[in-house]
């Protein structure tokens, strides 16, 4: 994703698109600021080791094939919604992998691709649980009750899909415990991260200055040490180039001539399936940055819902619509000679989910 958007970004430049002295100005950098609270509060929790004995306790207690895919579903939609749905998967998927060695004969493809799916639909409960989210948030006007109130059924009905999923998927087999991965929980990162997290939500909330998470950033930082170096600020660098690329995406030619919007209305249906179709091109992240300024100007409110519904739906169809499906798949497919059958599965019941959740949401929206 950076050397896309970066291209992105260089192209507007070099185009002559969008000019150096704009480039501030499209910098929301109360937006970038959230996104830099998130990183270092999930890099806390990642380094302390809390969210990886929680998932290793729920998923160890499963002793069939598809309890475990039951349960994978519900904790990937639980710890995303808490940490994004990209980092859910890094704890998640590997822990599932694990079941392997124990039990040769299983191949966990089809408990793969449900996380994968449940990272991308049950996590955007909240506005951290995906970036699409923490953005739309910002722009289009939410509190935390009308947020809730419009993702909730939303997901009860994605989760209800995935759970359908379960008993046609995965067959009736008995699992053998996973190996023991323990691990100690480091207390004062667990309590950084998730006060941090407490804080974002209540900055977002407005029920606190919005810089007293930033400011509380500074000390966990300090706690993390040398791990700071280590830590992967990359998506600051993606959205900050998105804001200048996909700005200059919106002027273009091209887009005037494919604008989903003059294709599909400035109607809440027609911002659903802007958001879904555009997603599948160019992945739901730019999409909602694309498509949020036409949000605003035709009216906002349920609009942005729509548009919500839309992005959040996308991430589901192709590989490149979210950029989680790519995580997923590079952890399952990592060491794997064959890849075929992977992306057979992934596609056919991604885009069945994708068909679900755009019905769903032309429904609420």
């Amino acid at each position: 994703m950076l050397p896309a958007s970066l291209g992105l970004a260089l192209v507007a430049l070099l185009f002559r698109l969008v000019s150096p002295a704009e480039i501030r100005a499209l910098l929301d950098l109360h937006l970038l600021s959230l996104f830099l609270v998130l990183i270092l509060a999930v890099e806390c929790l990642k380094r302390s080791g809390l969210i990886e004995v929680v998932v290793a306790k729920v998923l160890s207690r499963v002793r069939s094939e598809r309890a475990l895919a039951a349960a994978a579903i519900v904790t990937t939609g639980a710890v995303s919604a808490m940490v994004t749905n990209d980092v859910a998967l890094l704890l998640v998927v590997p822990f599932t992998l694990a079941f392997e060695k124990v039990a040769p004969e299983l191949d966990p493809v089809r408990v793969v691709v449900l996380e994968i799916q449940a990272a991308n639909l049950l996590g955007c409960l909240t506005p951290t649980g995906n970036p699409q989210n923490l953005l739309l948030f910002s722009r289009g006007g939410f509190t935390t009750g009308s947020f809730f109130a419009a993702q909730l059924p939303w997901v009860i009905g994605m989760a209800a899909a995935l759970l359908a999923l379960v008993p046609i998927l995965v067959p009736r087999r008995a699992l053998p415990a996973p190996p023991p991965a323990p691990r100690a929980v480091e207390p004062r990162l667990a309590t950084a991260g998730l006060f941090l997290l407490s804080l974002q939500l209540l900055a977002i909330s407005q029920a606190i200055p919005r810089l007293a998470p930033l400011l509380a950033a500074l000390p966990a930082a300090a706690l993390l040490g040398k791990g700071l170096l280590k830590t992967d600020f990359t998506l600051l660098g993606v959205f900050s180039a998105l804001f200048v690329g996909v700005e200059g995406l919106r002027r273009s030619a091209l887009f005037e001539t494919l604008d989903p919007v003059a294709l599909f209305g400035a109607t809440p249906g027609g911002f659903v399936l802007s958001g879904a179709l555009l997603s599948q091109a160019v992945s739901n992240v730019p999409a909602a940055i694309l498509l949020a300024p036409s949000a605003a100007a035709a009216g906002g409110g349920a609009l942005f819902t729509a548009l919500l519904y839309g992005v959040n739906a996308g991430g589901c169809g192709t590989p490149i619509a979210s950029l989680a499906n790519l995580i997923g798949a590079d952890l399952y497919l990592r060491g794997r000679a064959h890849r075929a059958p992977f992306w057979r599965l992934f596609l056919a019941v991604s885009f069945a989910l994708l068909a679900v959740a755009v019905a769903l949401s032309l429904a609420l929206a």
